[in-house]
């Protein structure tokens, strides 16, 4: 942060606001999807397993990507990175509201995922070079609201736009503003290293992999964002449908709905995040401990296992926003104690590339599972019991495994 001391940048908290926008804009994309899917699915003649598929189509190149396009990041900063994978992605959006048939607009979507997969290496290098180590938690999880935010903003908004123009409109709508933050990153961001000599980056070796799995730390915060992610990627997938399947309602009211739980979940989870920090670090400030919120929080979020228990607006709705709440809470505090806990800094977004690769190919699976289950069961209700349950083990095995610093030294056999 010597940069920052000097006046050469912009204060750290533009660049925090940055990146908070990058994630709004990449949920509400996702999102559009999930609110425009059952005009989409008429138009093309889906059935609800092939909109599992499609659903979770942009996560075939995401994943695969995760590790390669976090290794670049490492090497040539945020500021390039960034800029570019965003634009990409925002032409994918753009393309993905002209196409003509199913296959052309799965084409789109796997190009969306191309463009994004390093975003969270890119917000987990923001948050290590410019936050201060007391503060990483609550920042992340403030940042990690822009999701919610997006998801909120993209069916509300989808939903009306759709009503109103059509599908297409809202996917060209959304590829437009991705552009304008693009040439705003790369017209604002400095690395913290810019205008200073520069110390040689090398890439995360195969070694460096391989000593990642041998620390428990490790696998414990891995293990929670496998199981956060398979419940994030569930219900950004079909939680308007699901809305219309319980409900009753329309398109509109299931997007106003859908956006209220997100933005009541966002605004929770701040003050969660914040309230947790301050209990748990109450007397010294010792990272491990931050594993206590992460399990908490985990818990919490298990309470999306109630839901077949309720068929009424009210609390289905205040479930959904319990459970969202805490699940973002959740993963700003885990992916605080892999930001805290890396002991090399440099290659902090290669480590976040690892962690994503293995939680999105389980993630990618959420839409596709769901899809079956509510074809061959007309519920989701079997969707909702595994997710309550896989949280609270993810929880427990969090609180025993998360303890020492992980490294990345691989030791001479």
């Amino acid at each position: 942060m010597g940069a920052l001391a000097h006046g050469k940048v912009p204060s750290r908290y533009v660049f925090f606001s940055l990146v908070f926008l990058m994630y709004v804009i990449s949920y509400g994309d996702r999102a559009a999807l999930s609110i425009a899917l059952p005009a989409l699915g008429k138009e093309f003649t889906l059935t609800p397993v092939e909109m599992g598929w499609v659903s979770s189509s942009f996560l075939w190149s995401y994943f695969l990507l995760n590790l390669p396009s976090t290794i670049v990041l490492d090497i040539v900063g945020a500021r390039i990175v960034g800029s570019v994978a965003v634009a990409l992605w925002s032409c994918a959006m753009l393309l993905g509201g002209m196409v003509q048939n199913i296959s052309q607009f799965l084409m789109t979507r796997v190009l969306l995922g191309v463009g994004e997969a390093p975003t969270f290496g890119v917000g987990a290098t923001v948050v290590r070079n410019w936050a201060l180590p007391k503060e990483r938690g609550s920042v992340m999880t403030v940042l990690l609201t822009g999701m919610q935010l997006g998801l909120a903003g993209g069916t509300i908004a989808g939903a009306y736009m759709i009503a109103l123009f059509g599908w297409r409109c809202e996917f060209i709508a959304l590829g437009i503003i991705g552009l304008i933050w693009a040439a705003a990153w790369w017209l604002i961001y400095r690395n913290p290293t810019d205008g200073l000599r520069q110390q040689k980056r090398t890439p995360i070796s195969i070694r460096e992999v391989q000593a990642l799995f041998r620390s428990p730390s490790f696998i414990g915060i891995l293990v929670v964002q496998c199981t956060q992610n398979y419940l994030n990627f569930l219900v950004m997938s079909w939680m308007p449908l699901y809305l219309i399947h319980e409900l009753h309602i329309d398109v509109t009211g299931s997007g106003t709905n859908t956006a209220l739980c997100y933005l009541s979940a966002a605004a929770g989870a701040v003050i969660l995040g914040r309230i947790s920090e301050r209990i748990v670090f109450r007397n010294s400030l010792h990272p491990p401990r931050r594993r206590f919120i992460v399990a908490a929080c985990l818990t919490g979020a298990a309470s999306i296992g109630l839901l077949p228990h309720f068929h009424t607006m009210t609390p289905i709705l205040l479930v959904l926003s319990i459970s969202l709440c805490c699940l973002i809470a959740a993963n700003g505090a885990n992916t605080a104690l892999l930001t805290d806990l890396v002991e090399d800094g440099q290659k902090i977004g290669a480590v976040t590339g690892v962690t994503l690769t293995f939680s999105n190919s389980l993630g990618l699976l959420a839409p596709i599972v769901t899809g079956y289950i509510v074809s061959y069961t007309g519920r989701f209700d079997i969707a909702w019991y595994m997710c309550g349950a896989a949280l609270v083990v993810a929880g427990l095995l969090s609180i025993i495994t998360v303890r020492q610093s992980i490294t990345m030294h691989a030791s001479d056999e």
